[in-house]
């Protein structure tokens, strides 16, 4: 009994150490997880990749091309044939012998003459090409949804970074009025508009925290990370622009059009199969039946073929709605081919104006407005500013870098538009937003 103690001891002891070497494995993993998230630094195509591999609607989609491939599989399959057996006592009673026997056995073929199996398959075929298509399709949008939540949160982030470098400068000009104030060289007054600037500043940084917060969220809930507030490549330079021509040309191969051309693919061979569903599959079939001939018991073998005459049933209606559903998937697909060229111009005439906007913006008004901020800056410590034209130049400066990040953010979400539009993805074409 000793001995049986001190082995179960000793079993609980390796078990709960093995418990908790697991538990430190588990640990060990997350922290290097947040180690990895926490150094990388994470760009436009790190997100979108990371967003693909996460996202259940890549797997739905990729799930949707399985399912339709077991479709095609199924499609071009013969019917299974049809196994009777009966039993009787008739021959029992005609020999008087008396009992049950089994003397029915019959097998029924069905017959696919008509093609119908070679329609099905060409239908499940475009099905499965359809799917393939709208794998891509749901790519693009994923990676469109993957740069929207990357961009806000570099825009939100620097635009913290921003009202942070707001309090330092209003924390200096205070720090000059107050010296200056002892010094006599400075009003009360003008000391106190000093302290306003400063608590303006304190409250920009509230609200660009509380922006922050909402994107890192949305960053992380995307992504699938654990708590971390990743690095992130700096929002500094407009997006480049390929000609509006090259995206035209391109335009043919987006994957949502030749998704919905598949679907008129698949929509105009099932109106070939509802016309060969109009004659039922002709039917061959063998029988063995054992009776009482000439006073004994014999095997009697039968054979024939069994046609369904279409006199009531045509399936008219079954042809008139899968040729409705080819004119519906046709008109689908003009609509999009329409809505996609336009709206590939404009979000390119949207982009093309926000970058030509921006350079303009920051050689006329960005760097005039951070010139006037640095003199301003020297001419208050030096005493020859006066306080107004310090608040004006502060809030001038500020204000329009604010304005160049959101131009900035803007025209790099405008570009994420303009490739789901297009069609393009991050991975495979070169030119808008590389």
């Amino acid at each position: 009994m000793v001995g049986r103690d001190k082995e179960c001891v000793v079993s609980k002891r390796f078990f709960e150490q093995g418990r908790v070497l697991a538990c430190a494995s588990v640990v060990l993993m997350m922290a290097s997880s947040n180690a990895v998230a926490q150094t990388q630094t994470w760009i436009l195509e790190s997100t979108a990749q990371r967003v693909l591999q996460v996202a259940p609607e890549s797997g739905a989609a990729e799930a949707e091309v399985k399912a339709r491939q077991g479709s095609l599989g199924q499609a071009s399959v013969w019917p299974n044939p049809t196994i009777e057996i009966g039993a009787s006592n008739s021959m029992g009673k005609d020999d008087g012998q008396g009992g049950t026997d089994l003397n029915q056995f019959s097998i029924t073929q069905p017959l696919p003459l008509s093609g119908r199996l070679g329609l099905q398959r060409k239908q499940a075929d475009a099905s499965l090409k359809q799917a393939q298509a709208n794998v891509s399709q749901q790519r693009l949008l994923l990676e469109y949804e993957a740069a929207r939540v990357f961009h806000g949160l570099q825009s939100s982030r620097a635009q913290l970074d921003l009202a942070r470098q707001r309090l330092e400068s209003a924390d200096e000009f205070q720090y000059i009025g107050q010296r200056r104030e002892a010094a006599g060289d400075l009003s009360r007054l003008a000391r106190l508009r000093l302290d306003l600037v400063r608590e303006s500043a304190r409250q920009q940084i509230a609200t660009a925290e509380g922006r922050f917060s909402e994107a890192l969220s949305d960053f992380q809930t995307l992504l699938n990370m654990a708590d971390a507030e990743p690095r992130l490549e700096a929002l500094s330079q407009f997006p480049l622009l390929l000609p509006l021509a090259d995206l035209e040309q391109r335009l043919d191969s987006h994957p949502a059009l030749m998704a919905a051309r598949q679907g008129v693919e698949a929509a105009r061979h099932g109106v070939a199969v509802a016309s060969a569903g109009r004659f039922a599959d002709p039917e061959v079939w063998l029988a063995q039946e054992r009776d009482v001939l000439s006073g004994r018991r014999q095997n009697a073998i039968a054979f024939g073929v069994a046609v369904t005459v279409p006199l009531w049933d045509r399936s008219k209606g079954n042809i008139e709605a899968a040729r409705a559903s080819r004119q519906k998937a046709q008109f689908e697909v003009d609509a999009l081919q329409r809505q996609l060229g336009s709206q590939v111009h404009l979000n390119h005439l949207h982009l093309s104006h926000l970058i030509e906007q921006g350079r303009d913006f920051r050689l006329h008004v960005l760097e005039p407005a951070e010139e006037i901020f640095q003199l301003s800056r020297k001419g208050f410590a030096a005493g020859h500013v006066e306080i107004l034209n310090l608040v004006d130049a502060v809030d001038t400066y500020f204000n329009a870098r604010s304005r160049y990040l959101e131009l900035l953010q803007g025209a790099w979400l405008e570009a994420a538009a303009l490739r789901r539009a297009a069609g393009l993805s991050l991975f495979n074409n070169q030119g808008i937003g590389q």
